[in-house]
């Protein structure tokens, strides 16, 4: 059986890949009522999921984790303990819990329709098994990545809060659309259209994004004209400098 901690969005989009084996707890028992839906087994409490449970997903709130590992460590033992909390460092699980097996995995939005991207890296005392049980859990919600745990704040960073970068430059774009001329409706058409038919030509190909905007952008073109005025307004450091502030805030979280 695996136990999910926490009813959020990811809680239930983990549950449902997953289908019919997994139970859930969370503090909000209304959540818990709209996860019953999917299919998932409602647990009494935390420690009636741990009890219960062979491996365990921690899909809380960092600022919650510290209550939540406090209220499991007696009852955790020989558990292999999955935690999604951005900024919480296997260390951190570690010193709460004792010597567990900790799995610490990064996964996005997409994930709720199945295409996300999970990153995942393991604690002191995980086993090779546990990657392979993680990454079977994890697949189903889209693809799945190993990473070095000193890069993890650097994956919250792009693929955790990559998804708001993306909503935002296609509301923005879609702005401009209107303000250029277009009906609200076709710019939000056009703007989605464009951005999600352009991942997938890239997805299928393995040309550089740098490359892909120069086929795009002909000289003295419509293109051209656009990308000189990212370059003059040096939309590349602003990217830069936002990424850094998400990487930065993640490593801050529990301090």
């Amino acid at each position: 059986m695996i136990g999910i901690i926490g009813a959020g969005n990811m809680g239930k989009a983990i549950a449902s890949g997953m289908g019919k084996k997994v139970m859930m707890s969370d503090a909000v028992r209304s959540k818990l009522n709209a996860a019953k839906k999917i299919g998932v087994t409602p647990a009494r409490d935390n420690i009636d999921l741990v009890k219960r449970s062979k491996v365990v997903i921690l899909a809380v709130k960092p600022q919650d984790i510290a209550a939540v590992l406090k209220e499991i460590k007696p009852h955790i033992s020989a558990k292999l303990v999955i935690s999604i909390a951005a900024g919480v460092k296997s260390v951190f699980i570690e010193k709460a819990l004792g010597k567990v097996r900790v799995i610490r995995v990064m996964p996005n939005m997409p994930a709720l329709v199945g295409r996300g991207i999970s990153a995942v890296t393991t604690g002191r005392f995980a086993r090779k098994q546990d990657i392979v049980t993680a990454r079977g859990v994890f697949s189903k919600l889209g693809e799945v990545v190993e990473v070095r745990e000193t890069l993890m704040d650097a994956v919250t960073a792009v693929s955790g809060s990559g998804p708001a970068y993306y909503f935002l430059f296609t509301d923005l774009l879609e702005r401009a659309g209107i303000k250029a001329g277009l009906k609200k409706g076709l710019a939000r058409k056009l703007a989605m259209a464009t951005f999600t038919g352009a991942a997938e030509s890239a997805r299928t190909s393995n040309v550089s994004m740098r490359d892909f905007a120069k086929k795009v952008a002909s000289k003295g073109g419509t293109t051209e004209a656009a990308l000189n005025v990212f370059k003059k307004k040096k939309l590349g450091y602003i990217i830069e400098q936002a990424v850094k502030a998400a990487r930065d805030k993640s490593r801050s979280l529990l301090t």
